[in-house]
């Protein structure tokens, strides 16, 4: 960065130190200052300020305040978003046990606030008629699309986490009804998007998008699309945010398809727990006193 640049001022001639100091000084004042009224008010000439701007890599003066101007804006931007963080270095364990769950429930309700009903009816009516259900995801999200199958799993339905396409697989089982979850927090991940494209080109699945707020691109190889509230942070507190806002829609899903299976899946429950004791060290069936 320009500033940092000025600041350090590795190799500067004590003129051209006298000229970063003033812009440093007075970088506001600089932007309406020709180069040589900058030479003037620093005591040097305008060739120190030409030599100056190219020695920070500038092409010269103008382009010099044009980046003073970007990384003002900047550095106020980067102020707002730390002041606005509900987590700092001064906050104490009890403050985060406090903070942490008035975040949970404000990510839901932001997300219950942006779902669409008839868009989360239709896409549950997919799901009830598909086959199988593939969730992408890449990174935090790919853990997350983990969590997801495997709820689903445990209702019957065929649910495949995945990072990236395999093509293979979804050739081999092109007859079978498929909806497609592609998460992306922040709504831009690339590898995302490819694989969005890839299955609405390739192949006859059903996309549905949960995205972040940055989802131009990958909207338009969606069918339906559920966005989720998302913040600016400098910090990873935007992951808990965002991920606890994809694990609601998901769960509103799953739970909408167990409340469909309810008397199948209580069926199965019962038949599992007949042998609890072959998968555990505990038989339900004689247990006299509670598990310690």
């Amino acid at each position: 960065m320009i500033l940092e640049r000025l600041k350090a001022g590795e190799g500067f001639t004590h003129q051209e130190k006298a000229v970063a100091e003033y812009i440093l000084d007075q970088i506001e004042s600089i932007q309406s200052m020709s180069s040589e009224e900058l030479a003037k008010a620093s005591y040097t000439s305008k060739a120190t300020v030409v030599r100056l701007c190219k020695k920070i890599g500038m092409a010269g003066y103008q382009e010099l305040k044009l980046q003073l101007v970007s990384e003002m804006v900047e550095n106020i931007r980067v102020n707002q978003l730390l002041t606005s963080e509900p987590i700092n270095e001064k906050s104490s364990y009890q403050d985060i046990l406090e903070t942490l769950p008035k975040l949970y429930d404000k990510a839901i309700t932001d997300t219950r606030l942006c779902m669409d009903k008839n868009v989360m009816i239709r896409v549950f009516n997919r799901i009830k008629a598909a086959d199988r259900v593939f969730i992408y995801g890449s990174g935090i999200s790919y853990i997350l699309a983990q969590s997801a199958s495997f709820k689903f799993e445990t209702l019957g339905m065929e649910c495949k986490a995945c990072e990236s396409v395999n093509s293979h697989y979804l050739s081999a089982g092109k007859r079978k009804k498929t909806v497609s979850f592609i998460i992306t927090f922040t709504g831009a991940n690339r590898s995302m998007i490819d694989v969005a494209r890839y299955l609405k080109e390739t192949t006859d699945t059903y996309i549905v998008g949960i995205l972040g707020r940055h989802n131009e691109k990958i909207r338009q190889w969606c069918h339906e699309v559920v966005e989720i509230p998302s913040r600016d942070s400098l910090l990873s507190l935007k992951v808990v945010t965002s991920f606890t806002a994809t694990t609601y829609v998901l769960d509103v899903f799953f739970s909408m398809y167990l409340a469909q299976h309810y008397e199948e899946h209580v069926r199965s429950s019962l038949e599992m727990v007949c042998h609890e004791s072959l998968r555990t060290a505990v038989d339900y069936w004689n247990l006299k006193e509670p598990p310690k």
